[in-house]
């Protein structure tokens, strides 16, 4: 059987499910300068300026002769090999040949990687208990190597997979590693805490972790998931409708190719529901966390209840003060054409009142979620010149303020 194989769908689905597929790569290939083709890593995962490898090391466990534990000793030889073989990605990267990969949708991109800021590793170990054996537990001693310029991460298949179902998008993902990273590099916390009580201080004590972090105070954070529960149950209830933008990206991927006619006016950055106008709008939702998706959705909410008394609802906002993407939500109760055009017109006065380069927006009719149909437009307003007229219009439609810049804790 091969294990190996079977270990990396494990693990490329848990990213598909968590990171989407259109920014998961599995085996990515290069070639050496002798010509000699070669794995760069078992998976990349590749998202704006972030490049996350991951390595998967497998090893035969007789848990035996220490029932509870097993010391970093006993798999260190996996553990280093994998870390060794990310000396392919730094020879990958160097690679002009190096520029393009299919993804786990099975489509061809573009891989810039002089866009490329920051590097991540991370090296899942899995162990392979032999027939005699019992499975335990398995807690290394240490599970974050700090001490180079680019963070490397241990995790065990077990505790990687729970940390993908507690962090399931990637910027909160990243935000965690990140995170952790500084914790370890100043011995602020044990070199062998559990990576889920890590999770439990940088999603429920976020002051206590930049106290901890500004005043360099140790922390013990054993047991602190288990504290934490209570406040797990609340997260996922607040985190629910923030599942509506996942779903919708896949709903996005499922019409490409259905022709529909747009109306001229929007200044689209792509064909609507072309593979390009796909991979152009995914990202600004996928950059979201789960935080920001959960805002997005309850703004969308609220907007269609206001719509049970009004023709239009609307709400603009900017998640961050250095960012010029604004995002934007409406209810009508017009028909899909129309609802479209308004679209088109609030996006262009929302990016003249924000300021904004690019809107991303989603239209929806006042039946949502009972009519499903909704439409999403990334807006390109860099250039556009607005009328006096549009102008006017603009200061009278947004006397109440129906737009905000908000501020991430």
């Amino acid at each position: 059987m091969n294990f190996g194989r079977e270990i990396e769908d494990v693990v490329e689905n848990l990213c598909k499910k968590s990171f989407f597929a259109d920014f998961t790569i599995r085996n990515p290939k290069y070639r050496k300068l002798n010509g000699e083709e070669k794995e760069a890593a078992d998976l990349l995962v590749v998202f704006n300026n972030t490049l996350l490898a991951i390595q998967i090391k497998s090893k035969q466990i007789d848990s035996s002769s220490q029932p509870c534990r097993i010391e970093l000793a006993r798999v260190s030889k996996s553990v280093d090999k994998a870390i060794h073989q990310f000396r392919a990605l730094t020879e990958a990267l160097n690679s002009p040949q190096f520029k393009s990969f299919r993804n786990a949708r099975g489509v061809e991109i573009a891989f810039e990687k002089n866009q490329v800021t920051e590097v991540i590793l991370v090296v899942v170990f899995v162990p392979i208990w032999s027939e005699k054996s019992k499975p335990v537990q398995i807690r290394f001693d240490t599970t974050c190597y700090p001490e180079g310029p680019i963070p490397i991460h241990l995790f065990t298949l077990r505790q990687f997979s729970l940390l993908l179902l507690l962090l399931d998008t990637l910027p909160d993902f990243i935000f965690y590693l990140t995170a952790r990273w500084m914790l370890h590099g100043e011995k602020l916390i044990p070199p062998g805490s559990d990576p889920a009580d890590e999770w439990a201080l940088t999603t429920f004590e976020r002051k206590r972790l930049i106290e901890i972090c500004e005043k360099k105070i140790f922390t013990d954070v054993t047991d602190l998931n288990k504290r934490h529960q209570p406040s797990l149950a609340g997260l996922e209830r607040r985190e629910k409708p923030s599942y509506f933008i996942d779903q919708l990206i896949e709903q996005l991927y499922a019409a490409i190719g259905s022709g529909e006619a747009v109306d001229k006016r929007f200044n689209l950055l792509a064909e609507p529901n072309s593979l390009k106008a796909y991979q152009m709008t995914i990202p600004y939702l996928a950059k979201l966390n789960r935080k920001d998706r959960g805002q997005m959705v309850e703004f969308l909410v609220n907007r269609v209840k206001q719509c049970q008394e009004q023709e239009i609802a609307f709400r603009g906002f900017i998640f961050s003060e250095e960012s010029d993407e604004a995002y934007l939500v409406l209810a009508a109760k017009f028909e899909r054409e129309e609802r479209r055009i308004a679209l088109a017109n609030v996006a262009m006065g929302m990016g003249h009142k924000l300021k904004a380069k690019t809107v991303i927006g989603i239209a929806v009719s006042n039946d949502w979620p009972d009519l499903p149909t909704c439409d999403v437009a990334v807006v390109d307003v860099s250039k556009l010149k607005p009328s006096a007229e549009l102008i006017e219009m603009t200061e009278m439609a947004f006397n109440k303020r129906p737009y905000s810049r908000l501020r991430r804790s």
